[in-house]
């Protein structure tokens, strides 16, 4: 065998793989398309296009759906061609401390169905967790009548530092889980479907972006404040992971100063004053002794000065980090996103006069920052769109997330 032989047949299986992705993004893109249009659209020959199609039929992805209009010249009708959109499901699983949230959709990423359950406490081991959330996945499938669907990818979400690369939640503190292979044991239980793992941050800016309040702006960095503090960051209209996949753990630099014991184990984190805990416990030092989160929120809306003094308090503390954001990696939007996102203006206005004052003047020009417009769906929607991401990479050369 000439020693170039095995690189030929490399380069032929690539060239495959890119004729077969153009193939079905022009039946899933642009259907009801004929095998003659997608021939003149991509200049690939007839043969070569019968050949994918029927492939791809073969495999339930593309599904013919009968003869279109007759040309003008005449002739027999072309047979048209639509993709199969529940031919692949991709599964999306957002944990969170309190909730489990799991959405299933289509190929396209349309929401079929959606289901919750509480997440098991601290002392329930991870695979046990991970073991509810497959099985509780596989009975909505099957409640939906898709039982037998082909699985193209599931995006987990987790409230914690997560190694993208290796699929492994390295710390979340809300959950008690340290090191833990997400994408092994979840990937297990769901009959080897591929599993990726994203931290909530990364999850609800690509939500944002695609569906919200990003409006599909390239280079966005989303501050997300709830239970903690992180962030996720877009360039380019891609995730940023950072070489061990943990880029974005904002909340976690040190404050100086600062001398609250964080739950990361370490001393002085920003996320102990930029989050909903902060907001308790800036309530405590100001005499506001057992109310949670809602309940200072809601006594600051009702016009109480104290409540609203903890509020611009933690607004402001988001702000530095806002500022870190967009002096470190120059984005054109910032959305506010997580929990207290939804506190509005009261928590918005400090933010942004505290980013103000910390940024350098050249980095914040034109920057806006901007309250989420998904709330708290933004983290279970980032996860289908990110597995949905995932699975284009069996039809597609390029990969956005």
């Amino acid at each position: 065998m000439r020693s170039d032989e095995p690189r030929r047949g490399a380069d032929h299986n690539v060239m495959r793989e890119v004729n077969r992705s153009l193939v079905l993004a022009l039946v899933k893109e642009g259907g009801p398309v004929s095998r003659a249009s997608i021939a003149r659209s991509t200049t690939l020959a007839k043969p070569t296009v019968s050949a994918i199609v029927d492939e791809l039929i073969a495999e339930g992805l593309v599904r013919e759906i009968g003869p279109g209009s007759t040309a003008v010249s005449g002739g027999r009708p072309p047979i048209l061609l639509e993709f199969n959109a529940r031919s692949l499901l991709v599964v999306g699983v957002h944990i969170g401390a309190r909730r489990t949230t799991i959405a299933i959709g289509d190929a396209t990423g349309e929401e079929i169905v959606r289901s919750e359950l509480a997440t098991p406490g601290l002392g329930t081991a991870p695979a046990e967790v991970l073991r509810q959330v497959a099985a509780e996945a596989l009975d909505a499938i099957a409640g939906a009548g898709l039982k037998g669907a082909k699985i193209a990818a599931v995006g987990a979400v987790l409230p914690g530092l997560t190694d993208f690369h290796a699929g492994v939640c390295l710390l979340a503190p809300n959950l008690g889980w340290r090191d833990v292979p997400v994408r092994d044991l979840l990937a297990a239980a769901l009959h080897d479907a591929p599993v990726y793992v994203h931290n909530a941050g990364q999850a609800a800016a690509v939500a944002e972006n695609l569906e919200g309040a990003g409006e599909r702006v390239g280079d966005l960095a989303l501050l997300y404040t709830g239970t903690g503090l992180s962030a996720g960051i877009l360039s380019d209209g891609r995730v940023f992971h950072g070489v061990g996949g943990t880029a974005g753990e904002i909340g976690h630099n040190a404050v100086p100063g600062n001398a609250e014991p964080c739950n990361c184990g370490k001393i002085g984190c920003l996320e102990t004053l930029a989050s909903g805990p902060a907001i308790v416990r800036a309530a405590q030092r100001a005499g506001l002794d057992g109310l949670d989160a809602r309940e200072v929120t809601a006594a600051a809306h009702n016009g109480d000065a104290v409540a609203r003094g903890v509020i611009e308090e933690v607004g402001e503390h988001l702000g530095l980090a806002a500022s870190w954001l967009i002096n470190a990696y120059n984005p054109a939007l910032v959305v506010v996103g997580g929990g207290l996102a939804a506190i509005g203006d009261l928590l918005l206005d400090p933010l942004r006069a505290a980013a103000a004052r910390h940024t350098l003047a050249p980095a914040l020009r034109g920057v806006e920052i901007r309250a989420s417009k998904l709330g708290p769906d933004a983290e279970v929607r980032g996860a289908v769109l990110l597995a949905l991401q995932h699975s284009e990479t069996y039809y597609r050369v390029v990969f956005r997330a």
